[in-house]
């Protein structure tokens, strides 16, 4: 089992800061019917190499999901 700070890839590029966030799954307000959604944002982001325009690919598991740059 990884311990808590683990991380596959190696340590983290120094300045990163946190390797973990904790969000909430909200209802998208326009949506009919209701539909779960996950809103990221923040400087972050960029620093883990995800710039405006960047396009990602997301691999769906249950229960994980995993956000690559492209």
């Amino acid at each position: 089992m990884a311990k808590r700070d683990d991380t596959r890839d190696g340590p983290v590029p120094e300045g990163m800061g946190r390797q973990e966030r904790f969000l909430t799954v909200s209802i998208y307000p326009e949506a009919s019917p209701r539909m779960p959604w996950i809103r990221l944002r923040g400087r972050w982001l960029a620093q883990a190499g995800f710039l405006p325009q960047t396009r990602i690919r997301v691999r769906i598991m249950r229960g994980c999901l995993v956000i690559t740059t492209e």
